[in-house]
């Protein structure tokens, strides 16, 4: 039976985006059953991925020994194909038929493109695939109905819209006449970022869940699949929600919406300043903490109205 190896991006956001390589690497190589290796972080998003034989982790730390026993493994019936998300140079010691390996861009375009370039196939699109401990971990944190999801998680102060505006919003969504009235709101991410913005809702009558640990990754790709909405700092779980298919704003400071933005039809990237002129400003060493602030409430309203119509809320 042929079987492949595909090696993931290390980024967790990169890895999000690599789901559409992958099936684009299964596509290649009819039949065949495949190896994932990728980060620790980010083994829950690939655990459920079709036609999968085997799922190991690998970082830095790990040295070499892992290759030379995947090498020693396949010592006489090399790989059908490697495709190689990481460049890492260890991977050189499996024998493969074919190989793959990402190559870097003097193109400004979206991350995605360059995976689709490697297989000449311009219509990827990233899809997780879902396990039933994911479906019943999301069940148990959300019911039926309208569902509200923000995730005001970032890397950087710089790259984080300030949480209270995240509450603001939430707040002219679903409270009184607002069109998700009634919604549930979750509030998923790392519990630092999660936390006050829970209690800013409560505190003022809105009901918020803070979902902080309580959901691994692909779980929290189950909770985003049933949200009416979700709202996001440009964070992997952005990624996620655009992948799993939610209507999906992305907020955005100094990064680059043109490379990370959120993919498909139900999403849109959304930012103040403009991208060169933040960029300019962190050049020259300027506070790089109230980058965002220039994104008001109400334009973020105004977009998360517009994607709510566009999916069809009166």
């Amino acid at each position: 039976m042929p079987h492949l190896l595909f090696i993931a991006p290390e980024d967790l956001n990169e890895a999000v985006l690599a789901a559409a390589a992958y099936e684009a690497a299964l596509a290649a190589v009819p039949g065949a059953t495949a190896t994932i290796i990728c980060a620790p972080e980010t083994r829950d998003l690939y655990r459920a991925a079709p036609r999968l034989a085997s799922l190991r982790t690998w970082d830095a730390s790990d040295g070499f020994a892992p290759w030379l026993t995947l090498a020693w493994s396949k010592a006489r019936t090399p790989f059908d194909l490697v495709v190689d998300l990481r460049n890492a140079p260890a991977s050189y010691a499996v024998r493969a038929k074919r190989r793959i390996r990402r190559r870097s861009s003097r193109l400004l375009r979206h991350r995605l493109e360059d995976f689709a370039a490697l297989f000449g196939d311009e219509r990827l699109a990233p899809r997780l695939w879902l396990d039933d401990a994911a479906r019943e971990a999301a069940a148990a944190v959300a019911s039926d109905g309208p569902l509200l999801v923000l995730a005001p998680g970032a890397e950087s102060a710089s790259k984080t819209w300030p949480g209270e505006r995240f509450a603001a919003v939430a707040r002219r969504l679903v409270g009184g006449a607002g069109p998700l009235s009634g919604a549930r709101v979750i509030a998923l991410g790392e519990a630092e970022r999660t936390r006050p913005v829970a209690a800013s809702l409560d505190a003022d009558g809105v009901p918020a869940l803070d979902a902080a640990g309580k959901l691994d990754l692909l779980a929290s790709a189950a909770l985003l699949e049933r949200a009416t909405l979700l709202i996001a700092n440009a964070n992997p779980l952005m990624q996620i929600g655009a992948a799993m298919g939610a209507p999906t704003l992305g907020l955005f400071g100094p990064t680059d919406e043109r490379v990370f933005g959120p993919t498909g039809p139900r999403s849109r990237a959304l930012r103040g300043r403009a991208y060169e002129e933040i960029m300019a400003l962190e050049h020259a060493g300027l506070d790089a903490r109230p980058l965002m602030d220039d994104l008001s409430v109400d334009a973020v309203e105004a977009a998360a109205l517009e994607l709510l119509h566009a999916g069809g809320l009166s």
